[in-house]
């Protein structure tokens, strides 16, 4: 339970026992009747008492100011995971400076937006995160687009050094690097989130933890760090605050199904264009296989798909076995029409009204392609059909 008020937990406690306390001396008889309802009384309070302490334990204050010059529109503060449109806390700026007392049943990431400019504009930059800890103090400030936040909270100065030990290794890399040299670039990438997750394994923060739970629950295809996120969390981090509930949330998150690169291509069931239920694994097991998600209403997704079909026909002799998944709504007519215009040669199968939720487990809405090798490990989630060639080309190289 959240909670946004200033109340005394003891108070309230005392409160509650001096009344329950009351009704059963009124209530009570004498002998073994008393006695029996004395106890059950007493646990009564106990009970409740329980239930009271497990809520609001965790509270932090809020300083924030808004620099000379700059105006948000319509600030919010809200608890990771939930919807910013549905807080409310809502600070109002007086003298261009708010405070507030933000509480929580335990450590968890916070978020604080412009959520008007959102509104106004459709997006913003204005958004920044903090956690709350207990006796924390944590200010805020706005100056143009960017919050800056520091916390005196034990947890987010843990996270913050590293972002810090980031920005002061890699930052000026990318003011320097070209924009357009998509190499250099995916290289300075992929070498700073290698050393994030080593940072990570030499530093054990519950800021993993937030970050791993984050990516989860938004899980997109081409997260290609999160296999080692997760192999990282159950060698190192599943004893780390044991009885915090971000471990039941990454728990009820794996569970999902996630086709996540670098692990294996989680079976499901799906429907052919026909109506009938099949299982995927009809369609992949022990075959070097390409899966195609697309959409007859996605016009990117049909024209990857045609541009993949020479691709097949090269390689399908030399084992590449490809089947799609189509994201349809109410009918397949159009589905059809699209395969029947473009003479799709492989096997296509569909998800009617996310019936079985197959493209959130694939973590997309219409457009990605998966490369599954015959275990059925995912070896590549391609961002374009230029990608998925390159890779074929790994694959087979005497291109013959």
């Amino acid at each position: 339970m959240l909670s946004i008020r200033t109340f005394d937990l003891d108070e309230k406690q005392n409160e509650y026992e001096a009344r329950s306390t009351l009704v059963a001396c009124r209530s009570a008889t004498k002998g073994d009747a008393c006695q029996s309802k004395k106890a059950r009384t007493i646990i009564t309070i106990l009970l409740a008492l329980v239930a009271m302490t497990g809520q609001g334990q965790v509270r932090c204050h809020v300083i924030g100011t808004v620099a000379e010059g700059t105006t948000p529109v319509e600030l919010r503060i809200y608890r990771d995971g939930e919807d910013p449109k549905n807080s409310t806390l809502r600070p109002v700026l007086k003298d261009g400076r708010f405070e507030c007392d933000v509480e929580d049943a335990q450590i968890e990431r916070w978020h604080i937006v412009d959520f008007g400019e959102v509104m106004e504009k459709g997006m913003t930059l204005r958004t920044g995160e903090f956690f709350v800890e207990d006796g924390a103090t944590v200010t805020i400030r706005l100056d143009g687009n960017k919050f800056y936040i520091q916390s005196t909270g034990k947890e987010y100065l843990a996270w913050h050094a590293m972002e810090q030990c980031a920005e002061e290794k890699f930052m000026s890399a990318y003011e320097t690097l070209d924009e357009n040299d998509k190499q250099k670039m995916a290289e300075l990438e992929n070498e700073y989130h290698q050393w994030t997750l080593d940072y990570y394994k030499a530093h054990p923060m519950l800021g993993f933890l937030f970050e791993l739970d984050g990516r989860l629950k938004g899980f997109h295809f081409n997260d290609t760090g999160l296999a080692t996120m997760l192999d990282i969390y159950h060698h190192q981090y599943t004893t780390h605050y044991p009885d915090h509930p971000v471990h039941q949330r990454i728990a009820e998150q794996e569970a999902v199904g996630y086709q996540i690169c670098g692990r294996k291509y989680n079976d499901y069931d799906v429907r052919t264009i026909d109506g009938q239920q099949v299982r995927a694994s009809e369609y992949y097991k022990d075959k070097l296989t390409l899966v195609i998600c697309w959409a007859s209403w996605c016009s990117p997704c049909i024209r990857d798909a045609c541009d993949i079909i020479p691709i097949y026909n090269e390689y399908r002799n030399r084992g590449l076995n490809v089947f799609s998944l189509a994201h349809e709504f109410k009918t397949t007519d159009a589905m059809r029409k699209a395969i029947e215009r473009h003479t799709f040669p492989w096997p296509c199968l569909v998800d009617l009204d996310d019936e079985f939720g197959v493209f959130r487990k694939h973590g997309t809405q219409n457009s990605a392609l998966f490369l599954i090798d015959r275990d059925g490990t995912i070896i590549a989630v391609p961002n374009s059909v230029e990608e998925l060639e390159a890779k074929l080309k790994e694959i087979f190289p005497d291109n013959k």
